[in-house]
């Protein structure tokens, strides 16, 4: 569960920090967001490799691709984290930090990073509907990134009071677009997934919403519609530049999606499909 977990997070950072406008938050936000990536992607290195000796009976292949492509990701960033310090990476106002070296890199990780997370969701598919979980858990992702990197965006306004509100409005509607690509791709995943299941589509659903539903109707409320709403209220405030109260938003947003995307996390490795 926290394998696929953290490394989901970290290809969401990446993109987030793709996402961001850094070249005008300059260097330590590269390099904030990049070594926490890194930090994901190195925290469940040991467990990835257990995990591939585990399956070596039945099918090592895809965990074995797992654990490469993982720590291939890690050694990009570490490679982007060290381009943002070369003499010509520094940038300055308005250069995008680590230059097209840096660019390259930082896609190089996040492709690594983007290929673990569907390997990841291909291995606890089981055969059943691969590619759902597969888009599940790269809309997951994007999320956590998106919030995450949303919340970091908006504390850069107390030191850079010049920097255009438009930037956090653009994160405010990332964070609302990929709420709704996670609700669309988990109604799509309950139908499909359930009709594949043993009783079809009526049973699945009770045991998704009833006998599960304690857990189920806790990961609608924070994952998907506290987000929504937060994401809302985000670009209002921005409107008016009233940036830190967006950011004060935007930290109970983070915790509203990491407590609704474990608990999606958790129903999913439980065998209910792809939440």
């Amino acid at each position: 569960m926290a394998t696929g977990f953290f490394t989901l997070t970290g290809a969401g950072l990446l993109a987030g920090l793709l996402a961001a406008p850094r070249a005008e938050l300059g260097r330590f936000f590269s390099t904030l967001h990049a070594v926490m990536a890194l930090f994901c992607f190195l925290l469940v290195v040991p467990f990835r490799s257990a995990d591939r000796h585990a399956t070596l009976g039945s099918a090592p292949e895809p965990a074995a691709a797992a654990l490469t492509c993982a720590v291939l990701a890690g050694l990009f960033v570490l490679l982007f984290v060290a381009a943002l310090y070369l003499p010509q990476g520094r940038g300055g106002r308005g250069v995008l930090p680590g230059g097209r070296v840096g660019l390259s890199l930082l896609l190089l990780s996040l492709a690594c990073a983007l290929a673990t997370v569907v390997l990841d969701a291909w291995i606890i598919a089981g055969g059943r509907q691969p590619a759902m979980f597969a888009a599940a858990a790269v809309a997951a992702g994007a999320l956590l990134g998106a919030v995450v990197v949303a919340m970091d965006l908006g504390h850069w306004y107390l030191v850079r009071a010049r920097l255009s509100e438009t930037y956090l409005i653009r994160f405010a509607r990332l964070l609302g677009l990929a709420v709704a690509l996670r609700a669309v791709l988990l109604i799509v995943g309950l139908v499909l997934f359930g009709a594949d299941s043993i009783g079809g589509l009526p049973v699945y659903l009770r045991t998704v919403t009833v006998d599960r539903g304690f857990f189920f109707w806790q990961r609608i409320f924070f994952g998907l519609l506290g987000p929504a709403v937060f994401a809302y209220m985000v670009s209002e405030t921005a409107r008016i530049r009233s940036t830190q109260s967006a950011t004060g938003i935007l930290y109970v947003a983070v915790i509203f999606v990491l407590i609704g995307e474990l608990l999606a996390r958790y129903l999913t490795v439980g065998g209910l499909g792809p939440m």
